[in-house]
């Protein structure tokens, strides 16, 4: 299934390859990947048939801005604003991410109307962003779609079968979860790496998708997927 934009606000700027990059940074290559996700209270195989990356685990603190109108990824990180669509979702439910932006306070306004777009509500909704405080204050409390919800992750890269992934640690509303995760432009990749953890690629579910769950939110048709366990 292709997912359409819940929107008619006007598309951000973009660079040739299609990222939308307002960090001051230079623009990171567009990469849509295949993606499965597991999040539950434990890891649900075996970690030695993992192969770990060498080195400590990186922690960050993450505030998730949730939307039960749409299923896209929207997060800030290290004080940026990112956001990743769910561009398809395969049969057996393997789905495809794209990065589309990622810009720094205060929110231009072509950032606002990408952000906006992602939520699927009106741009009026958001008029200025100076900082992710303002933001969260004046559009993410008041909006009944709109929720906003703080991560603690310690992630470790992985791989299997040459797909690559990772194994994170998380903290979500003062409990403890698991996530593994296997990611590759190529989905066939993906789907081998499932299968050879012994897991059913039918059991995905994406950060947006699993925290509405555990929250007890809406979730829109979009987002629909096997539970959290």
């Amino acid at each position: 299934m292709t997912l359409r934009s819940q929107s008619a606000a006007a598309p951000a700027p973009s660079s040739p390859d299609g990222v939308v990059d307002r960090s001051g940074g230079p623009v990171r290559p567009l990469v849509p990947r295949w993606e499965w996700r597991s999040i539950a209270r434990a890891l649900p195989l075996d970690r030695a048939r993992l192969t770990i990356a060498p080195g400590a685990a990186v922690t960050s603190t993450e505030t998730y801005l949730l939307s039960t109108l749409t299923p896209h990824n929207i997060k800030v990180r290290n004080a940026m604003l990112e956001i990743k669509r769910l561009q398809q979702r395969a049969p057996d439910g393997l789905e495809q991410w794209r990065p589309t932006a990622r810009s720094a306070f205060p929110l231009e306004a072509a950032a606002l109307r990408e952000l906006c777009d992602a939520w699927g509500i009106a741009p009026t909704s958001v008029p200025v962003a100076p900082s992710l405080d303002a933001l969260l204050r004046d559009s993410v409390a008041p909006h009944p779609a709109l929720r906003r919800v703080d991560l603690v992750k310690r992630r470790q890269r992985l791989s299997l079968g040459g797909c690559g992934g990772e194994l994170v640690e998380l903290e979500i509303e003062g409990g403890r979860w698991v996530s593994v995760a296997f990611e590759d432009a190529d989905a066939e990749a993906v789907r081998a790496a499932v299968a050879a953890a012994g897991l059913d690629v039918r059991a995905n579910l994406s950060y947006p998708a699993a925290l509405k769950r555990i929250l007890g939110l809406p979730i829109a048709v979009t987002d629909e997927s096997e539970g959290v366990r």
